[in-house]
Order: C-alpha cells, then structure tokens, then sequence
C-alpha cells in the first residue's frame, strides 16, 4: 500500500471498451497478467478495474446479475475478480473497484423491457418498473429514490466484504435529462430544490 503523500498513478481497466474479456480462464489469466506487466513497467501503483458498468457483475453477486460474459462460469472453480486482485497486490499494486452505480444501459424501449430483463432478481430495483428513468439514449436507476441509493450502498459492501480491494469508484454517475421524474421529485423533494 502507498503511503499518504505518494502520487497516484493509475490506469483504468474495462471489459466495457474491451480492454479484457472473458472466454477461458488461461487466455484470462494471460491478458489480466499482460495488463499488470505493462503497469509495473510504467510504475504504476494502482489499478482502476470496471467491476459494473450496465447493473451488471464483473464478480460473484447474489444482488446484481452476471456480466454477459460470466454467464456460465462456476466461481468455485476460478473467480476472475478475485484473481485480479490478488495478482495486482502481488505486484504492489493497489485494486480500485470501479462501479457505474445507477446506469442499466441503452437498449431498453421501456421501463416495463428493463423490468423484464430484471425479471429473475426481484430483490434488485430494476426489477420494478417505477425504479427506473428512461431517457433518450440511456436508462438509470431512479437515484431520487431512496431504495435505489440503499442498493448502491448494499452493492458496494458486497464487493468490499467479500475482495480485498482497496477503493471504490464511482464514474458516470450522471443524471440523465429528458427523463420524466416529476413523481420522485414530487415525493421526496421535500425542500423544493430547483431541477438544477
């Protein structure tokens, strides 16, 4: 771990752009190693690893449904996180878990389509229809909503009781426009904040 007044010198890592991806565990091992030589060889100390990016999971989850690409994996055998971690702070580097906490994604016509896809995780707020924002490109969870800021919280300790990772980040944790949020507002808007 770097002390205090150490500088930050980081990368970001990201299944998202493509940066890894999963088909086996030996070509996984060998790209997430590949990564790790390249930042020791330019000093850096920590990493910036995307764990969420679509309400999805880059690790084991029991709130959130797998990435796409883990579909299928049994975690008792290898956990591509974990593995991640370990590796990193073999090599002195520190693993900041990057999460995109309220964006489900862009393909969805409906709050009732995000729903559905959300259908086999009733605890988790997608799966309600009046938990979601729609906007023109883009469909977030309601952040106005008090229980989807708790599963954002129930989220992040997940991750950090069960890896040793050594940070959260949150990146794009914008508020779409165009959405219609007037109920929310209306309810829980209690001091009158402008939009703004």
């Amino acid at each position: 771990h770097v002390t205090i007044d150490a500088e930050f010198r980081a990368a970001w890592i990201s299944y998202y752009t493509g940066d890894i991806s999963f088909s086996t565990i030996d070509k996984y091992k060998e790209k997430i190693d590949e990564i790790l030589d390249v930042l020791e060889y330019y000093n850096m100390n920590a990493m910036i690893f995307h764990v969420r990016a679509n309400h999805d999971a880059w690790y084991n989850s029991k709130i959130n449904r797998r990435q796409s690409q883990l579909i299928g994996l049994d975690f008792d055998e290898f956990d591509p996180l974990e593995y991640v971690v370990t590796e990193a702070h073999k090599r002195g580097i520190e693993f900041h878990a990057w999460l995109n906490p309220y964006r489900i994604g862009s393909t969805f016509d409906s709050k009732e389509d995000v729903a559905e896809a959300f259908k086999d995780y009733p605890n988790n707020p997608a799966s309600n229809p009046n938990n979601v924002l729609i906007g023109s490109t883009l469909q977030i969870l309601d952040p106005g909503i008090p229980e989807n800021r708790d599963f954002i919280i129930d989220t992040c300790m997940e991750i950090v009781e069960n890896y040793g990772i050594d940070a959260i980040h949150f990146d794009d944790y914008f508020y779409i426009s165009g959405s219609e949020d007037s109920a929310t507002r209306a309810k829980y808007n209690t001091e009158n904040l402008s939009v703004g």
